[in-house]
């Protein structure tokens, strides 16, 4: 991709997170968004067909990172031997601890992450084979684990210290 359009994408990024922690997304302009991330309208409306589809576009590009880790999570070893998932859960997190930090500031929060959570357990249970007709207890498992690791990184940032958390987690899931 051209390194244009990768600079501008990262501005409009930036912009949406920032904006978002000031006010409702609905009450932000293209023309405020634009001037935020240093861009004029006719080059937002190249890469965006509306504010909203901005705003979405935003999000897809911060879940899909976080989906990326959860396709080679393996459920057997998450439920055995947490460690190694817990360490590419941390490793993601730390590697996008500046938009963490800003995205739980942000109005859309709750619903976002709410949504996040969902996608990862979906992607997980879905490389692992695992459904809810069939697999009602590990579906149920992978969906506690996830949530319980994304509330508790969420919780404690951006007081993020990775060594607490990490024990934190692993010796929640090898409870049995």
């Amino acid at each position: 991709m051209d390194k244009r359009i990768v600079r501008t994408r990262l501005a409009v990024f930036n912009a949406v997170f920032d904006l978002a922690t000031e006010k409702d997304l609905d009450k932000i302009t293209v023309v405020e968004l634009c001037d935020k991330a240093g861009i004029n309208k006719s080059t937002f409306y190249l890469h965006y067909k509306s504010i909203n589809d901005c705003f979405q576009k935003c999000f897809d590009l911060f879940t899909e990172k976080v989906l990326e880790y959860g396709k080679d999570i393996d459920y057997t070893q998450m439920s055995d031997a947490p460690e190694e998932t817990i360490k590419r859960i941390l490793d993601a997190t730390e590697e996008n601890l500046v938009y963490v930090k800003r995205f739980k500031d942000t109005v859309i929060y709750d619903a976002a992450i709410k949504t996040l959570k969902m996608k990862f357990v979906d992607v997980i249970c879905k490389n692992n084979n695992i459904n809810l007709k069939d697999n009602y207890h590990e579906v149920a498992k992978v969906a506690f684990l996830v949530g319980g690791c994304a509330d508790l990184i969420m919780m404690l940032t951006p007081d993020f210290n990775r060594q607490e958390i990490e024990k934190i987690m692993v010796d929640t899931i090898k409870r049995k």
